[in-house]
């Protein structure tokens, strides 16, 4: 509590108390973390890609994948819920309506990231992108591939790493994480199966 106590005074807001210093955890907190992806994704892409599946929520066989529910979009929801409650406290509004502001500001910027990644993807998949060229390619699983459902995989083909939705070849569970291969595609969704080497083939 102290080492939180003199980071808050280092930021300015040693003077918080009650639900503002709660903002204001939330705000340092959300902000840190989105600045961390920041520089992680300048560094170097795939280091920051073990923030994005750790908040992947899953539901027995139903998959419910909140996409935006990320490392990117979480760090934004604290980011935000702690900017804009503060703000509205300090116009010593209600605290209702605070906590209000702040979750909508938060949700709104989850939300944004989300319609990003979503903008993202359909310029990684226009029309200038043959998927032909990703038969054969290797990757990862990126958002759990179901048995019969659809997921996310991450593979690099045509001179660039891109994330594509993706489903099991041969109707096995594939969980984040997992090492794929792809084996073709059926329109703009890719069919993968798990990719195994000679050793792993022998062994089996």
């Amino acid at each position: 509590m102290i080492a939180m106590s003199g980071i808050l005074e280092l930021f300015g807001l040693g003077d918080l108390i009650g639900f503002d210093l709660v903002f204001g955890i939330s705000a340092l907190v959300g902000g840190m973390l989105f600045l961390l992806w920041f520089v992680l994704m300048m560094v170097g892409g795939a280091a920051s890609d073990l923030f994005d599946s750790a908040f992947d929520i899953q539901i027995g066989d139903t998959d419910l994948s909140f996409k935006a529910l990320t490392f990117q979009g979480l760090s934004a929801f604290l980011m935000m819920f702690g900017l804009i409650g503060l703000m509205i406290s300090e116009m010593e509004a209600p605290q209702a309506l605070s906590i209000l502001g702040g979750l909508g500001a938060g949700g709104f910027s989850m939300w944004m990231v989300s319609k990003l990644f979503d903008t993202f993807k359909e310029l990684e998949q226009s029309n200038t992108m043959d998927l032909e060229n990703a038969n054969g390619a290797t990757g990862t699983v990126y958002l759990r591939i179901p048995p019969s459902g659809e997921g996310q995989i991450q593979i690099t083909f045509q001179g660039a790493m891109r994330t594509m939705d993706a489903i099991s070849f041969d109707g096995v569970e594939l969980p984040t994480g997992t090492l794929i291969e792809v084996v073709d595609n059926v329109a703009d969704t890719l069919r993968v199966r798990e990719f195994k080497t000679k050793s792993d083939e022998k062994s089996d």
